[in-house]
């Protein structure tokens, strides 16, 4: 059962990667963004960064969920312990590589994803640091899914 459940969660993960892949493709002739091009962007390119946004964070707390069903199909004790102390120990097995990086990706993708912001020049910045930190999350996925497949585990 804990192993469909990490098979469930690779099958989500994916999808979520392969639209955030996509949206980085399509956005990727426009970065880095200033105010002018901002300006001037069309409903198709806003869309695109709105499935950036929408993406990242999907991916985030899919792979966040896929941690966990991991470590409980490696044998590990994990029901009601918090989220950080996952992330310290899929750091420990070497699933990801940094339980800090992923926090402070969680608190980018939080701060982007709730900031309101009418000055053009922030909202461009939070357009170009969106862009940077959702092509390290892809990386990130792609490590934990190889972890999977080497022990195994889908």
């Amino acid at each position: 059962m804990k192993l469909e459940k990490v098979k469930t969660y690779i099958s989500i993960c994916d999808k979520h990667m392969q639209r955030l892949q996509s949206a980085i493709m399509a956005i990727q002739s426009l970065i880095p963004i200033d105010p002018k091009k901002y300006k001037g962007l069309n409903d198709v390119d806003l869309s695109f960064i709105d499935q950036l946004s929408f993406r990242f964070g999907k991916l985030q707390d899919a792979a966040g969920r896929l941690l966990r069903n991991i470590l409980e199909s490696l044998g590990e004790d994990i029901e009601g312990i918090p989220f950080i102390d996952v992330l310290n120990r899929a750091e420990k097995f070497g699933i990801i590589d940094s339980a800090q990086e992923w926090l402070m990706l969680r608190e980018l993708r939080n701060v982007l994803t709730h900031e309101y912001s009418e000055d053009e020049e922030d909202i461009v910045k939070g357009i170009n640091r969106l862009y940077d930190i959702s092509k390290r999350l892809c990386e990130i996925y792609k490590k934990i899914k190889t972890y999977c497949e080497t022990k195994k585990l889908i």
